[in-house]
């Protein structure tokens, strides 16, 4: 019983710590959102950065949205797991999600600001997601 205890704990920091990193570098790097607003963070000073870098600009502005991807694709496969026709749909609704929502900012069906940045780093999540899938599942769930 602590052995799946310590497993569920370990499983749930891995799939959170993206979401954290992320909401980290919106809160430090980025104006201030409405969703800090309405929970009324006191926030500190933001941190400027040069514009003109393409590198700076990824991190803060795509990098924390491709995090938040990882979170939900690592949580889904930890918690929901991989088998049966049910999972397999909501893993692939899970891996298309974002491409749909750039490309509803795209068309103004949402609100938004489409950015090929959010697309390559969503790709770049998934390549890397697939990469380490099997191992956190071999060391972690005993699939």
């Amino acid at each position: 019983m602590k052995s799946n205890l310590r497993r569920s704990i370990i499983l749930l920091g891995i799939s959170l710590l993206p979401l954290f990193v992320g909401t980290g570098i919106y809160f430090i790097f980025r104006t201030p959102i409405k969703a800090f607003e309405i929970l009324d963070i006191v926030r500190p000073k933001v941190i400027q950065i040069d514009q003109q870098n393409p590198l700076l600009c990824f991190l803060i502005y795509s990098f924390p949205d491709a995090l938040w991807y990882m979170s939900l694709l690592l949580t889904q496969i930890f918690f929901i797991g991989e088998g049966g026709f049910i999972n397999r749909f909501f893993i692939a609704i899970a891996f298309l999600l974002p491409f749909f929502l750039e490309f509803a900012q795209y068309f103004n069906v949402i609100h938004g600001t489409f950015d090929w940045y959010d697309i390559l780093a969503y790709c770049l999540i998934i390549i890397l997601f697939l990469c380490i899938k099997k191992i956190l599942l071999q060391l972690y769930c005993n699939r």
